[in-house]
């Protein structure tokens, strides 16, 4: 009786291995498509780019502004929506842009935080639901979308370019001024998303990484490239108002449907088949980033390095949360929009969707290989003394064509995680390339385990929202915003800080920029180099623009009784000093030299983690 049960699970296995086996193949070429066409495409573009004159900081510039309206929904985003309102008005390089911020009535603390930005900055605008909430984010952009319009009317005035945004969003500072560049001309602009680097060994955040660099550098880029549907990511993207009013319900006079948990892939899709110009951009500047430098004695330099004008964010840390946003995803991407707009005409669009769609079969292959794995070494080492068992290899003699498709999809995986790591190292570097190789594992079980909820969810409670009453809710994700270490790239522009204390001139600041394009170098630096300003005067400007307090270089005390002299040198190797230690209160002051030096800040934050740190700048001419 064992024998025959034996027998029974192995046939079944043995099929189950096939058909998981014939899965991942179809699957695997549909990817290979996109690798193969993405670098047939980036050679040929190579080759022609010769001729090309890149797009430079003055083109942009040269542009005259036009009105951008930036869309925030927002709900019980207290603790991130100030800080991040202020971060980003502070380091948009742009004058003609308001934040529309739309709050719900019954979320008080909320309505609070933007209240208070609201009074000290004149772009950032509340604007207060009809409806407590939460009604569903569709619902809530619409509200603000009725909202501009208004205030439009008010004011006399249109808005030529509607950009999405989220609350823990980090604006890149040039973004504006890139959507500004391409529309009209354009009607949709999507430009990266790309999560915030944190701790290497946070795997469900850096999922998140490895998705969005693969994604965002090769994927949509190919998407665009065939004229299929370039899909927008919620945040980062920007319209024409010519596009939103296209797709605006005839009765409602509103552009986001409230029938979808994705309204943004929704919106972008109704765009690609209203025959609007769509485009990804992947745009890089250069800039002065600072890194570590020596295996004995350690150091900091400035090296140009390449940035995306790409929108930045935090994402889930935690396993829960990560399955819950990527199975709100899956709901809105595989089932509602299937639900909605079925199969367009267009085979282009057809192939895209079908691309997105097959994670409601492709999730269950890459996650239930692991346990046919499992279950093949289990059951090897349980045969192995046991001749009257039948065995996996005897079976693979007897139907090699299965080592083919065993060879096959070992092949596709390799080439899978061989894609992800050059996608990871073009964005972050190697370090987080390699680990991109370990997360692989995990990310396929995370994501099974996202689409066993996004299936019992949707059929248990959404299979048949259709109607007005039946709306998704807003199923959100608990947001956070970046600590003030990792926002030191984008701070307030000293440029700014110049200009409005008439220290210098609009052209001086226009000639500085300019030669910092060229160079890379901190604008500080190339003011300095100009003569327009003194070390001294930039150091007290720097403190202002950090808001850091002052400390004489020459009153540096001696090591405090209580430091670490192991800690204290190895601060002294990165020209920082103890300026106060109060180890009752875990309270170090610490003082520096260079503020933008973010490389350096952030691992002082991550050696002194367990205390509360305090910086202040170090005043070279005291």
């Amino acid at each position: 009786m064992e024998s025959t049960y034996v027998i029974v699970v192995f046939l079944v296995m043995w099929y189950f291995l096939i058909f998981l086996a014939l899965l991942f193949i179809a699957s695997g070429v549909d990817d290979l498509f996109f690798d193969f066409y993405y670098w047939i495409r980036y050679l040929i573009r190579k080759w022609q780019s010769r001729s090309f004159k890149p797009l430079t900081y003055e083109k942009l510039v040269s542009i005259d502004e036009k009105y951008i309206a930036v869309l925030i929904p927002c709900w019980h985003e207290a603790g991130v929506i100030g800080t991040m309102l202020k971060h980003n008005c502070y380091s948009i390089e742009y004058t003609k842009y308001v934040l529309f911020v739309g709050v719900y009535p019954n979320d008080p603390q909320t309505v609070a935080e933007v209240r208070d930005v609201e009074a000290l900055i004149s772009n950032v605008h509340c604007v207060i639901g009809e409806h407590s909430g939460p009604t569903n984010k569709a619902a809530n952009l619409n509200g603000i979308y009725t909202y501009v319009k208004q205030f439009e009317e008010k004011q006399g005035m249109q808005f030529d370019i509607f950009v999405f945004h989220d609350s823990e969003d980090v604006i890149h500072p040039l973004s504006f001024k890139l959507y500004n560049f391409l529309i009209p001309r354009k009607d949709m602009i999507q430009i990266p998303v790309f999560p915030l680097e944190v701790n290497h060994w946070n795997f469900t955040h850096w999922l998140y990484a490895d998705e969005f660099s693969e994604i965002h550098t090769k994927d949509i880029i190919v998407r665009e490239a065939i004229r299929g549907h370039v899909p927008s990511a919620g945040v980062g993207t920007a319209f024409s108002r010519s596009a939103l009013k296209a797709i605006e319900n005839p009765t409602t006079h509103q552009p986001f449907s409230t029938d979808s948990l994705t309204e943004d892939y929704h919106t972008s899709l109704a765009i690609r088949l209203e025959g609007l110009k769509q485009i990804f951009v992947t745009q890089t500047i250069i800039r002065m980033k600072w890194q570590r430098r020596g295996l004995i004695r350690k150091r900091y330099v400035l090296k140009k390095t390449k940035e995306y004008i790409a929108t930045r964010a935090l994402f889930p840390m935690e396993y829960k949360k990560a399955v819950r946003q990527k199975a709100r995803w899956i709901i809105g991407i595989v089932f509602q929009e299937w639900l909605h707009s079925k199969w367009p005409k267009s085979w282009k669009v057809k192939y895209t969707l079908a691309h997105d769609r097959k994670s409601f079969i492709a999730h269950f292959i890459n996650g239930f290989g692991y346990f046919v794995l499992i279950f093949w070494l289990i059951y090897g080492l349980f045969t192995y003394s046991k001749p009257e068992y039948p065995s996996l290899q005897e079976q693979l003699n007897l139907h090699p064509w299965v080592w083919g498709l065993i060879i096959a999809v070992t092949f596709l995986m390799l080439q899978r995680m061989l894609q992800r790591f050059i996608a990871v190292y073009r964005v972050y570097g190697v370090i987080p390339a390699i680990l991109s190789i370990p997360r692989t594992p995990y990310g396929n079980l995370l994501n099974l385990h996202a689409i066993l909820r996004a299936y019992r969810v949707y059929f248990s409670t959404l299979g048949d929202s259709k109607t007005p009453s039946k709306q998704p809710g807003w199923d959100k994700t608990e947001h956070q915003y970046p600590g003030s270490h990792i926002l030191i790239s984008y701070r307030r522009r000293l440029g700014d800080l110049l200009l409005q204390n008439n220290f210098i001139s609009a052209e001086q600041l226009e000639k500085a920029i300019l030669e910092q394009r060229k160079t890379g170098e901190r604008l500080g630096r190339v003011l300095e180099k100009l003569h327009y300003i003194d070390e001294k005067f930039l150091t007290d400007v720097l403190a202002k623009q950090y808001n850091l307090e002052l400390f004489p270089k020459s009153q540096i005390p001696p090591k405090p009784e209580d430091f670490s002299s192991k800690d204290y040198k190895w601060l002294i190797e990165q020209n920082a000093f103890v300026i106060s230690f109060e180890p009752q209160k875990k309270i170090i002051k610490i003082g520096i030299e260079d503020p933008t030096n973010e490389f350096l800040i952030e691992n002082i934050i991550l050696r002194f983690q367990s205390f509360n740190l305090q910086f202040v700048l170090l005043d070279s001419s005291r």
